[in-house]
């Protein structure tokens, strides 16, 4: 998934909480560790070291915070930051392989599915009782990282939580 020209990756992302569920498609650009953007139609989130600006489009406001040291997301899944995180069993297929993997630190378990090159096809975490979230992986192409280094909304309110 690393790529010295960064990687950028067409999704489709499915939440559930309880009895709500979502669906969305979105882009993801992962530059290295810590350095990446999620583009959705509502949101931006863009990640640089431990600063997270999420932009709500909708509403124009933009919240600033930090990360929690020791939190691990989908995005440490598909940047390769594998340090807390347990493997089981891979089960490989003619095209595939695919493994469940627990994050014990954080309670959270899950399943992803690879192509044999190591491209991620789908990812997905289990992080509580019905409570969700799987990425399936649509596009995937080296290079092509431009919402990354755009990333200036035009924000109406900004809140900083840092």
């Amino acid at each position: 998934m690393n790529d010295s020209n960064g990687v950028s990756i067409s999704v489709e992302i499915r939440q559930k909480q309880f009895e709500s569920s979502t669906a969305e498609r979105g882009t993801i650009e992962l530059l290295k560790e810590k350095h990446y953007v999620l583009d959705t139609i509502s949101e931006t989130v863009h990640v640089a070291g431990d600063t997270i600006q999420t932009w709500n489009k909708v509403t124009g406001q933009l919240i600033i915070d930090q990360m929690v040291e020791g939190d691990m997301s989908i995005f440490d899944l598909l940047t390769g930051d594998l340090r807390d995180v347990i493997f089981g069993q891979p089960i490989v297929g003619q095209n595939l392989v695919a493994m469940d993997y627990n994050i014990p630190s954080m309670g959270y378990k899950g399943k992803m599915t690879l192509l044999k090159n190591g491209q991620p096809k789908t990812i997905k975490i289990i992080y509580g009782p019905d409570q969700s979230v799987s990425v399936a992986v649509n596009e995937y192409r080296k290079g092509d990282i431009k919402l990354y280094y755009s990333f200036k909304p035009a924000a109406k309110e900004i809140i900083d939580l840092r």
